[in-house]
């Protein structure tokens, strides 16, 4: 399992349009050594199978959701996030059978699963919340909050009241959005701007 995890991280930092080309030597352009000298491909795709991270009984979200809580938990643990941090959405090829997988057909990978993620200015990954469908409405919502002001103040919730500076597009910022952010110490901005030195938060 050890060597397993070990090669799935490396699989991520190597760009392959398919998994097989990295243990076949079919292809030797994108054929790595390590790969098939570690274990076979056949092997890889058994374990990858037979992998879980959720109850037996679990459906849905629920297969990964408790999955997800626990890398976020460690990725803060073991990073100090610095002052600018950025907010957008990632998506993920899924071919399998999901009730919330998204087709989306200006996409060179149509069938997706969405995730709005939190990253540092460099992209390392701070908050997850994956797209699981629409929500069930909480009546004790106020009516006024918006679902994307929802998800924006959860994904910053580890981080509110802490002088951070938050970049994200229009989909995400509002002017209403942008005053419960300064109240909790924290400034906002559109992507691809800066913020002015005069409305930096002092320490």
């Amino acid at each position: 399992m050890i060597k397993f995890m070990g090669l799935s991280l490396l699989k991520g930092h190597v760009k392959c349009p398919q998994q097989r080309s990295l243990f076949s030597l079919s292809n030797a352009l994108y054929y790595h050594p390590v790969f098939n000298y570690t274990m076979s491909g056949r092997r890889y795709e058994q374990i990858l199978r037979c992998l879980c991270a959720s109850d037996l009984n679990a459906k849905g979200e629920d297969k990964v959701s408790k999955f997800i809580y626990m890398l976020t938990l460690t990725f803060r643990k073991v990073y100090n996030a610095g002052e600018e941090l950025s907010l957008d959405e990632s998506l993920l090829l899924f071919r399998g059978r999901l009730h919330f997988r998204q087709y989306i057909k200006s996409k060179k990978a149509r069938y997706v699963i969405k995730f709005y993620e939190l990253t540092t200015h460099d992209g390392y990954i701070l908050n997850v919340k994956m797209y699981a469908g629409k929500e069930v409405v909480d009546p004790n919502m106020h009516e006024s909050e918006s679902k994307t002001e929802k998800l924006v103040l959860r994904l910053m919730r580890p981080y509110l009241l802490r002088g951070h500076h938050l970049f994200m597009d229009n989909f995400y910022n509002s002017v209403k959005l942008a005053h419960k952010l300064l109240d909790l110490k924290t400034h906002c901005a559109l992507k691809g701007k800066t913020i002015p030195n005069t409305l930096r938060l002092k320490s």
